[in-house]
């Protein structure tokens, strides 16, 4: 484990867990000084045999609702927290390989995220997106409950 983590990737998807997830994380890199990065990742697989082909209206509407749920987190969150650097991403694809591909992109140190995310889907596969990326990131990762 490392004594400061100075790359926190933090995923969200707009849900209560992942509000509380982003609250570790801030605390988390004020104790280490360290940068955050939002990331919000709209699954594609969801728009598949949809609209007669045609998804680029559903993208648009998911990109819209993942601004939301980032712009959400920067505003009501980070007001008073002006000693943490932050910045976001959304990306598009699959949840489990995206994050942990912008992990290592971004030379990341640590992952904090949920152990559960939206959706029924989620309760049918509980932490299914959280077991790959602890299994397959390449640097520590945070669960929280």
């Amino acid at each position: 484990m490392l004594d400061e983590y100075k790359n926190i990737l933090v995923p969200v998807d707009g849900s209560a867990q992942s509000k509380k997830t982003f609250d570790e994380a801030i605390n988390i890199a004020k104790r280490n000084k360290g940068n955050l990065t939002l990331v919000t990742v709209i699954d594609t697989a969801s728009f598949s045999g949809t609209t007669g082909g045609n998804s680029i209206p559903l993208m648009h509407e998911a990109k819209k609702n993942a601004q939301a749920i980032i712009d959400e987190l920067e505003h009501h969150r980070m007001k008073e927290e002006q000693e943490v650097h932050l910045t976001s991403q959304i990306v598009a694809g699959n949840p489990k390989r995206e994050i942990v591909e912008l992990a290592e992109k971004l030379d990341t140190d640590l992952i904090v995220m949920g152990a559960t995310g939206l959706g029924a889907l989620s309760l049918l596969l509980v932490g299914s997106t959280t077991a790959y990326v602890v299994n397959q990131a390449p640097c520590n990762v945070m669960v929280v409950k």
